[in-house]
């Protein structure tokens, strides 16, 4: 399916502003995905002491910073982009490529297509379906071949799905798009919250695939989204050369940088631990929601996805208890039936779901 836009009202989409309400503090914010164990105190102290530093640019290229990050990621420093936050490499992306035309899966990130509707791409949506949980198979594949795109994206685990494309997929969808001079990405923002990501992750490819860019974030795994940080893995240097000239300069501030090299210390204690709590409270909010008659989709990130299957609406009927979740109404290929709610502190997911069974049996009371 074909969509193209010749001018768009922006509007705020994402989660996680409730801190912005009046009545932050009684709120509890479950629409935004972030890692409920916090910034770690090694990364607070990291920013204190780069406070100083804010008085110079800082280093346009982020050397340290890019230097931690191969040693993280098993790369070359010279094959990574740091930019602020994932979505200002996203919307690097199209201006570097001069690309013409788009492929998504739907649903997906709203970015990849708000990032080619500022440039004037168009735009293929490549639709799921809840009969097999919103996967992609390889009905995409044939999209690919079929609507020949200059840029794909793929995001792994998808957002708001939670849904993991198997490797064997990408590696397909990989060899197509190099078949046609197409760049593909593969955003694993929220892979490190998996179980076995090592069988998922598409850097294996890197090194086979210049066209590939692999795309991470800090926002997500390491509690960091007002500092913004976010790279890029490709190969093909000159490509990354072409980020940097399309975009301002100085993309990752001192302080971002400061927070990134202090993240990466220490990290695969961080990870496991940060993987098995997520695999526990993820699978106690699941069942519970499934006892409730709600529709649960696998997920295998920081959040739960699910259908309502009930005639209200159970964001808003939330909202009156000051707890916030993602409705997904606004994703291309669901309605407002749909939601994510962010996997949270015990206490919060707690209260989350004694409040989703009240308000489910009132309901049900009411239709009696």
């Amino acid at each position: 399916m074909l969509f193209q836009e010749d001018t768009a009202m922006y509007e705020y989409s994402h989660g996680g502003n409730a801190i912005f309400e009046k009545a932050a503090r009684d709120v509890i914010d479950l629409s935004a995905s972030i890692n409920p164990l916090g910034m770690s105190e090694g990364v607070r102290e990291a920013i204190i002491h780069a406070i100083h530093f804010c008085e110079h640019y800082p280093d346009n290229f982020s050397k340290k910073l890019r230097g931690k990050i191969a040693e993280f990621e098993g790369v070359n420093s010279d094959n990574i982009f740091c930019g602020n936050g994932a979505s200002d490499i996203i919307f690097r992306l199209p201006k570097a490529m001069k690309a013409k035309k788009l492929l998504i899966a739907a649903p997906t990130f709203q970015d990849y297509e708000r990032s080619a509707a500022s440039c004037g791409m168009a735009v293929s949506r490549h639709l799921l379906s809840p009969d097999n949980g919103f996967s992609l198979d390889n009905g995409f594949i044939r999209s690919i071949k079929n609507e020949k795109p200059d840029l794909v994206f793929i995001c792994n685990p998808n957002n708001p799905t939670g849904r993991l494309t198997e490797r064997g997929l990408i590696e397909e969808a990989l060899e197509c798009c190099s078949d046609i001079n197409a760049r593909m990405v593969v955003d694993e923002c929220f892979l490190n919250f998996a179980e076995q990501e090592d069988k998922y992750t598409g850097k294996v490819y890197l090194a086979q695939y210049s066209n590939l860019i692999v795309l991470k974030a800090f926002t997500k795994l390491f509690a960091l989204p007002g500092i913004r940080l976010g790279y890029a893995l490709c190969t093909d240097e000159e490509f990354l050369q072409d980020l940097y000239f399309h975009g301002a300069d100085w993309p990752v501030s001192a302080l971002a940088q400061a927070a990134g090299i202090a993240a990466l210390n220490g990290t695969e204690t961080y990870i496991k631990k940060t993987v098995d709590y997520i695999s526990m409270e993820r699978s106690i909010m699941e069942k519970k929601l499934a006892q409730l008659g709600y529709k649960v989709f696998e997920s295998r990130a920081n959040y739960v996805f699910l259908q309502n299957p009930y005639p209200f609406d159970l964001k808003k009927e939330l909202d009156k208890q000051a707890i916030r979740i993602r409705s997904c109404d606004n994703f291309p290929g669901l309605d407002g039936s749909y939601y994510r709610i962010a996997v949270s502190k015990k206490e919060h997911n707690a209260k989350l779901l004694s409040a989703i069974e009240t308000i489910t049996e009132e309901k049900a009371d009411e239709r009696a």
